[in-house]
C-alpha cells in the first residue's frame, strides 16, 4: 500500500451538542465524530473508537466484513459539515 499523509487532528468539539444529526454521530461510541473516517462500505466511525474496536475484533462492526485500519481513510466531508454545524450550536 502506498504511504498516506498522517491523518488531522480531531476537531475541537464543544461538551454539550443538542440534538446531532444521526449521521454525525459514531456507531460504536454513539458520540459526535471529531476525527471520522469511512471503511469500504461506506460507513463513518470515529477513528479511535474503530481503531480499539479493531484491535480485538477484526470486523467491520456494522457489516460483520473483514476490516483493517490500513482500509480506513479520513473522511473530510463528514468532518467539515460537522465542524460547521457544531460552530453554529
Amino acid at each position: 500500500r502506498p504511504r498516506r499523509a498522517a491523518p488531522p487532528p480531531p476537531l475541537s468539539l464543544p461538551d454539550k451538542l443538542d440534538d446531532p444529526p444521526a449521521e454525525f454521530v459514531c456507531p460504536i461510541s454513539h458520540q459526535v465524530m471529531s476525527d471520522p473516517v469511512v471503511g469500504p462500505a461506506g460507513i463513518s466511525y470515529e477513528r479511535e473508537a474503530l481503531r480499539q474496536w479493531l484491535s480485538v475484533r477484526k470486523i467491520d462492526p456494522t457489516t460483520q466484513a473483514s476490516l483493517d485500519m490500513g482500509d480506513v481513510y479520513a473522511n473530510f466531508s463528514l468532518r467539515g459539515l460537522i465542524a460547521r454545524w457544531a460552530a453554529g450550536q
